[in-house]
């Protein structure tokens, strides 16, 4: 039934309307991001990204009393940038939810969605699970293989109070709660998503450094771990003001570099040796912090099982004007990755979830939502096909039946009636014209009347009269009779030129002009001409 109502909701598509975008939120300790992501034609595009600073530091162990104070954070982010959609998506920082891979008997689809709805079959497998009041678990499959007899998953498991604040935190931003994903997940799925095709198929590592939790992700075409390191809380001390430090050389930070990548070593090759990866060509490293050259040049120095790289997740991606901005003033853009492999991830609504290795949203209500939405496509479908055949009926009455049986009606009429009606449009008519008559007489009275004269007909006429190379500047009229005009010209001929005109007009009797002045540094010439206004007879 769910995917005959995908399919029929992306069929529907084009009337019913509906997307699937996000806008991503992620926390930081003391700021948030908000990222919007596009991917088409296997090139990830970044719209928007911007990040502004907490009023006060990050307790995501209490974040339910902090929901205020990033709910207001976003909103003013969201006046001042404006994000596409009202649909969004919050990262869920490690630590939270337990993550865990398993392996199962072979099973189907239909068999393994059906035995995920019991928490028992989860916690027989994971009993840490059976220690929560009331646990969400969501899951999803990398392989299943008859031949094998392998399902193998990955779960995340938290109680569901716990991931229900983090929907609210959305909420009173006023933005819908559509995908809720797993930091580790999201870091995974962006960096499949930017790798060419043919080095997907190939073990990737991502070492993560965020606060006091440090993780490496490890992840093939079907494998996903994550492995904690264990740095002691001397040692997180000191990488978290390792940046402010201006020499990490010597011995006391080669203690400390040898300790951090000997954790790193071992976590390597536990998952080499263990759950058969292969050598790693790189590790990427992602720092949730402003800077990060001095630790990557601790760990360059003392790890040597591959080389490590602190990640730029932008080099491979198309970036709109503001977001080149905004990368070119931040020296360590790692701390972005997450928050743009949240906003590839799709609800699929219309069957694509978004490109990745992995799709595991933690929002409890994910699948009534999606569901929600597929009904809605269906529903504004309907209501358009509605609309349409009503106007279609409204046409075809008002076309073609209505025509047909006012023009019956008006046929089956008694010819006196006709008759009587054409002898009065005959009495109206003539009185029409008649009265047309009247008026046609009243205005050649009244145009008589308005014709211009005297000094307001030359006041109309002079503009027609003067010539090109000069312009007036000033009418004067004295005794309702004498009339005196200035202005500049090009030179005395055009002066000249304009008073034939006058005289030829015969609005005017003796105009006569001054001799024409040039003005200091400029090849005008000042003029004047008097004449006297012709009275009518």
């Amino acid at each position: 039934m769910a995917k005959t109502l995908t399919r029929l909701a992306s069929f529907l598509r084009s009337i019913g309307k509906g997307t699937d975008e996000i806008v991503a939120v992620k926390l930081h300790a003391k700021a948030l991001t908000v990222a919007e992501v596009r991917h088409k034609s296997n090139v990830i595009n970044i719209e928007q990204l911007a990040s502004v600073a907490l009023p006060r530091n990050l307790d995501t162990q209490n974040l339910s009393r902090q929901q205020d104070m990033i709910g207001d954070t976003l909103r003013a982010l969201r006046d001042q940038i404006g994000f596409g959609t009202q649909d969004a998506g919050i990262i869920i920082p490690g630590g939270i939810v337990q993550l865990r891979q398993l392996n199962l008997p072979y099973m189907t689809e239909a068999e393994l969605a059906k035995e995920a709805e019991d928490p028992a079959f989860w916690i027989e497998l994971e009993p840490d699970i059976g220690k929560l009041e009331d646990p969400f678990i969501a899951f999803d499959t990398l392989v299943s293989s008859e031949n094998d007899d392998l399902t193998r998953v990955v779960i995340g498991y938290a109680e569901e109070a716990a991931m229900r604040q983090w929907s609210d935190v959305l909420l009173t931003a006023h933005l819908n709660p559509v995908y809720m994903e797993l930091e580790q997940v999201a870091l995974a799925n962006y960096l499949y998503s930017a790798l060419p095709p043919d080095e997907r198929s190939q073990p990737q590592a991502i070492l993560h450094v965020s606060g006091e939790r440090m993780e490496l992700i490890a992840f093939q075409a079907q494998r996903f771990h994550v492995v904690k390191l264990e740095i002691s809380e001397f040692d997180q001390v000191l990488l978290s003001e390792i940046e402010d430090v201006q020499d990490t050389t010597g011995d006391f930070w080669d203690e400390v570099g040898g300790r951090v990548a000997n954790t790193l070593k071992q976590a390597v090759l536990f998952l080499q040796e263990e759950q058969d990866f292969p050598p790693f060509s790189t590790v990427h490293v992602v720092i949730d912090a402003l800077r990060a050259q001095n630790f990557m040049t601790l760990v360059d120095r003392h790890f040597a099982l591959a080389p490590v790289r602190l990640w730029d997740p932008m080099i491979r991606a198309d970036m709109s004007s503001q977001v080149q901005a905004l990368a070119g003033q931040v020296a360590n853009r790692s701390g972005f990755t997450s928050a743009l492999g949240l906003g590839l991830r799709r609800l699929g609504t219309f069957g694509n979830e978004g490109p990745g290795i992995l799709r595991l949203s933690m929002l409890p209500q994910g699948a009534k939502l999606r569901k929600n939405r597929q009904l809605g496509v269906v529903s504004r479908t309907m209501g358009v096909l509605w609309t349409v055949t009503a106007i279609l009926m409204v046409l075809w009455t008002g076309g073609l039946v209505l025509p047909s049986y006012l023009q019956s009606q008006s046929e089956s009429r008694g010819f006196d009636s006709i008759k009587a009606e054409a002898d009065a449009s005959q009495t109206r008519i003539q009185q029409i014209n008649d009265t047309v008559a009247k008026l046609d007489t009243e205005l050649q009275n009244v145009n008589l009347v308005s014709a211009p004269r005297g000094k307001a007909y030359i006041i109309d006429t002079i503009p027609d009269l003067v010539p090109e190379g000069v312009e007036l500047s000033g009418y004067y009229l004295t005794e309702s009779v004498n009339l005196r005009l200035t202005g500049a010209a090009v030179n005395p001929d055009v002066v000249q030129l304009f008073v034939t005109e006058l005289q030829n007009s015969g609005l005017v009797d003796q105009p006569t002009a001054n001799e024409p002045l040039p003005r200091e540094t400029s090849p005008y010439f000042d003029f004047e001409i008097t004449a006297r206004l012709r009275q009518e007879s």
